[in-house]
């Protein structure tokens, strides 16, 4: 829909903005769907006498363009309050109507111009009813004259004071501020002319000092006050424009912020960021009480001193955490968990790219349905938790049954699944988890009223898994963006470590892409950031022959899993591809942990123990490498190997003492696994054959008989003192 941007600010602004909430955000989301922006909103917002900044910004992000009120609307509520700038209606109709020609840009009718109003008006006198009553003076002011047939809203402004809303650095206004007498109306500004300016009581002094309030009362009280200038900046939600256009004209002066009561917490922010200066009100005033309040009722003084005790806002928290290290020499840190082992890591997120159409909607509902009952998933395990499924692109219908269609091939039952599994539709609403809004002409990143209710709403069922289906709908900003990317990433990032979740985007790729048209060593759209940020990512493509492959495409937290070969029947689901799959890696797996376990076996008959530790310098696969039988393995495949040989009850953890009476823990095999491993019964060792010496262990003793002594440590000969052992 096309809309003169020119006729809907003059709309907006004959719509008086202390109206009743439901009119006013009515008002505010037409103006939206015109075409207005946030700082013009804004602006028109201040007029009210409940203004509330932050409810002004949060209100006009839950807008959303194509849903809601139109343009139309806009232009009848300006005319039920008198708007009647000549062809409304055929406007309206332009609104309303997709596909029209833009209307001809309207011109500012004749006479009504800031510097043609400006110029007809009079010099205002001490002696005006407002300027009286706020205790103001008249410098710079002037007043529209009597029988003057100008009217804004439906009201002549006849007799009003004006204020000149000057730029920054400028001499002519660009728009005006009108005010009543006491008692006859509401503050107004000049239709089709955005407040883009200040109007300064007093001088203004190269690196002096400015106090920045709302309006022109309070200013006048602080010059009063001090002598030192102060600027109208004609609205709470216009003084980080002022402020950051101030610092960026000098440098060195100094900026004070002078808030209303309940402003001061949004004061100390923009304060820190543009160098400023702020003050708060004593206690005990009530909300938006403002200087020229305690000014009048405490004197001129009592506002002095409040002015010269303006402080610097607080550093603020470090945005960083100093990670703790010096318990490393006693403790281990745990070791990676996964939701889905090898793919998915807890606490982290994972990026799952493909085609649209190649099936990661059908898979991804899939993992939530294994995680919920615990089930591996095409042969991989799952740990079991709570799964959500958050969809922005399929709505209720289609995951019902893509659900069922799971269920029965699965062979689960759907009521094993409640209280287990929530899918969450959002697709009737906005399923937007980021975006990109304008706050005070800056371009900010943020998230959403939806994501703070996801967030909310995986804490309250303690979810494990997280799916998010897909980036196209849940990031509003461009995937290009690097900072805007990073943010939404770490939004979901957050979630994770809140939980210990595991988060799972889904993501769109070109069709080339996944159909290996081209390199797929990139399997994701956008900006890297999206490779970066994400700590795990996975490429799913289908070939000519409809197989489809999973491929782990990076992970920071643990080696590459092995690619995942699926087929997809005709009326089922995706199922392991049993031809390929991973039965040759299994094998291959199976012969390495053999070699491992026999390793173990042998160290431990020789009276020396392998830790289980990852990071010392004696671990596993430094210790065991330099024996012939080791397989050419890297360390964290070593380690991968050893996790799973305790999951199949062939390795047990056993605590022990060390030389230096510290608790250490060992790999001993079980039965079980000296069966697996084929191990032919132990002898009791005679002597040590090989002496692998830890950093604080003694000089190696010779080995006692087993009939009179337990294994020793890494690097260490028996005897130590078994503590006990973790099953």
């Amino acid at each position: 829909m096309l809309v003169d941007l020119d006729r809907a600010r003059d709309a907006l602004q004959a719509i008086p903005p202390d109206l009743p909430r439901d009119d006013w955000v009515r008002a505010g989301m037409a103006a939206h769907a015109a075409g207005l922006d946030f700082d013009e909103f804004d602006a028109w917002s201040t007029g009210a006498s409940n203004y509330d900044a932050r409810d002004a910004r949060d209100t006009w992000r839950s807008f959303r363009d194509g849903k809601g009120l139109g343009p139309g609307t806009l232009f009848y509520m300006a005319a039920q309050h008198g708007y009647s700038a000549g062809n409304n209606r055929d406007l309206a109709m332009a609104a309303s109507a997709p596909g029209r020609p833009q209307a001809t840009p309207a011109r500012v009718r004749a006479g009504m111009s800031a510097a043609e109003v400006w110029k007809r008006c009079t010099p205002a006198a001490a002696s005006h009813g407002y300027i009286e009553a706020k205790q103001g003076i008249s410098d710079g002011l002037r007043v529209v004259p009597v029988g003057d047939p100008l009217r804004i809203a439906g009201a002549s402004v006849a007799g009003w004071v004006v204020v000149p809303v000057v730029p920054v650095g400028a001499v002519e206004p660009v728009s005006l501020q009108f005010i009543p007498p006491p008692g006859a109306g509401k503050k107004l500004n000049l239709p089709g002319a955005p407040v883009a300016g200040v109007f300064i009581v007093g001088d203004m002094l190269a690196g002096g000092t400015a106090f920045l309030c709302e309006g022109i009362g309070q200013a006048w009280a602080c010059w009063k006050a001090t002598g030192l200038a102060a600027v109208v900046c004609f609205g709470w939600g216009s003084v980080r424009r002022v402020a950051a256009e101030l610092r960026e004209r000098d440098a060195s002066a100094r900026l004070v912020l002078v808030p209303d009561v309940g402003k001061e917490a949004e004061a100390e922010s923009i304060a820190r960021e543009v160098a400023a200066h702020f003050v708060t009100m004593p206690g005990g005033w009530p909300a938006n009480a403002d200087v020229n309040d305690l000014a009048k009722r405490d004197g001129a003084n009592a506002l002095e001193v409040l002015l010269s005790n303006a402080r610097k806002p607080d550093a603020g928290p470090l945005p960083f955490a100093v990670v703790p290290f010096a318990d490393l020499a006693t403790a281990e840190p745990a070791l990676p968990a996964f939701v889905w082992e090898g793919l998915i890591p807890a606490g982290h997120v994972t990026l799952l790219s493909a085609h649209g159409g190649t099936g990661k909607s059908m898979i991804a509902l899939m993992l939530a349905v294994s995680v919920a009952l615990g089930l591996p998933l095409f042969g991989i395990p799952t740990r079991r938790g709570n799964a959500l499924f958050y969809s922005g692109e399929d709505g209720a219908g289609l995951l019902r049954y893509r659900l069922l269609q799971i269920c029965r091939a699965l062979d689960v039952s759907v009521d094993d699944l409640a209280g287990r599994l929530f899918i969450l539709d959002a697709t009737d609403d906005d399923p937007t988890l980021f975006t990109e809004e304008t706050n005070a002409g800056r371009r900010e990143g943020m998230t959403t009223g939806t994501y703070a209710g996801l967030r909310e709403f995986v804490g309250a069922h303690a979810v494990s898994l997280v799916v998010v289906d897909n980036a196209s709908d849940a990031f509003d900003a461009s995937e290009i963006d690097r900072a805007r990317v990073r943010g939404f990433m770490r939004a979901l990032a957050r979630i994770a470590r809140e939980r210990d979740a595991g988060v799972l985007l889904l993501a769109h790729v070109d069709k080339g892409t996944s159909r290996g048209e081209r390199d797929d060593s990139e399997g994701y759209s956008g900006s890297t950031a999206w490779h970066n940020s994400a700590r795990s990512r996975l490429f799913m493509s289908r070939d000519k022959e409809g197989t489809l492959t999973i491929k782990h495409q990076k992970c920071n937290v643990a080696k590459l899993h092995e690619p995942v070969r699926l087929t997809w029947p005709e009326g089922g689901i995706p199922r392991l591809d049993e031809s390929f799959g991973p039965v040759v890696q299994d094998i291959a797996d199976r012969g390495q942990t053999k070699a491992l376990l026999k390793l173990i076996a042998e160290f431990t008959e020789r009276g020396e123990f392998i830790g289980t530790a990852t990071t010392s310098r004696t671990h596993a696969a430094k210790l065991l490498h330099q024996e012939p039988t080791y397989p050419k393995l890297k360390p964290g495949e070593v380690f991968n190997l050893l996790r799973r040989a305790e999951r199949a009850g062939h390795l047990d953890r056993v605590l022990y003492k060390g030389t230096d009476r510290k608790p250490r823990e060992r790999w001993q095999v079980t039965a079980d696994g000296t069966a697996f491993a084929g191990i032919g019964a132990a002898t009791a060792a005679t002597a040590a054959t090989l002496e692998v010496t830890a950093p604080s262990a003694e000089p190696a003793k010779p080995a006692a008989t087993a009939a009179t002594s337990l294994p020793g440590g890494v690097g260490e000969i028996a005897p130590h003192e078994t503590i006990g052992q973790v099953i």
